[in-house]
């Protein structure tokens, strides 16, 4: 019986080898996160996210990017692009491209830009970000020019194409509500919590598939009669290529911890979606 037992785990290793090898690959080759996995995270390897922003950051979204706990994660801040050198042999470069703190692109780096996410790529857009074009300043939206980046947005501002007031950031106090609560990008069990920061307001596409995955409930209870305004939504309607985007800056959030690990999920999430 002993010498049974033997034989079997005996013929039982190699099948185990396999399948600890085919995981490695796998992660290997991004099909799979398995490196916070307890008891697996050992052979496999962390995620490697080549980021870069195309605009100008916040301090505070540079400081995450550069943090410890995302290198550790396997984000990769690659700096900064200027939008004068984005051209989709750039792009290439990088697995998720971050558009924030530019209002105003250049018509053919928009163009690149939703090309780029129509054959596949990702991309992460922060509040009021290529919202402009430099030679036109007196409409508004993602939906100008050439190559629309509207295409590509799960979001519009507003339902409005020519600038009749400024888009402005508001400052809005409430309770950041969770709709998606099975989604990735949350932690299981995540609760609602307080939210405080400057948020662009935006509505659906009504071109691209969205997908709601967080709004914020202005007051202090369900009882208010300000309107809820959308905080985070996905695109849906892209074969391959993902869009996700921030109405607000989750960096300004990290001193609960809560931009901090929502952001880090976002990325984990995008190098690993598909469409």
């Amino acid at each position: 019986m002993k010498r049974g037992a033997e034989q079997h785990l005996e013929s039982s290793i190699p099948l185990i080898l396999i399948a600890i090898l085919a995981v490695f690959v796998a992660a290997k080759f991004n099909f799979i996160n398995c490196s916070g996995i307890p008891g697996l995270s050992v052979i496999c390897p962390a995620a490697n996210i080549r980021v870069a922003v195309i605009g100008n950051p916040t301090k505070a979204m540079e400081n995450l990017l550069n943090s410890e706990d995302y290198r550790i994660a396997g984000v990769s801040y690659m700096g900064n692009l200027h939008q004068d050198m984005v051209y989709s042999g750039v792009l290439n470069q990088f697995d998720i491209i971050l558009l924030q703190g530019e209002q105003v692109c250049d018509r053919t780096a928009r163009k690149v830009i939703a090309d780029k996410v129509k054959a596949g790529g990702k991309m992460i857009v922060i509040q009021d970000a290529c919202t402009k074009v430099h030679d036109d300043t007196t409409v508004v939206g993602w939906d100008v020019g050439i190559g629309l980046l509207g295409d590509v947005m799960p979001v519009q501002i507003g339902g409005f194409t020519r600038e009749y007031e400024p888009i402005k950031k508001t400052s809005i106090s409430g309770t950041f509500k969770i709709i998606a609560t099975d989604h990735p990008i949350f932690p299981t069990g995540q609760k609602d919590y307080e939210f405080s920061s400057y948020v662009v307001k935006v509505i659906p596409s009504s071109k691209v598939g969205s997908n709601v995955l967080a709004y914020i409930q202005q007051g202090t209870d369900d009882t208010t009669t300000d309107p809820a305004v959308f905080a985070m939504l996905e695109s849906t309607g892209l074969l391959t290529g993902k869009v996700i985007y921030f109405a607000y800056d989750p960096a300004t959030l990290v001193s609960q911890d809560k931009g901090r690990n929502l952001f880090l999920n976002t990325l984990l999430y995008l190098k690993g979606s598909n469409g």
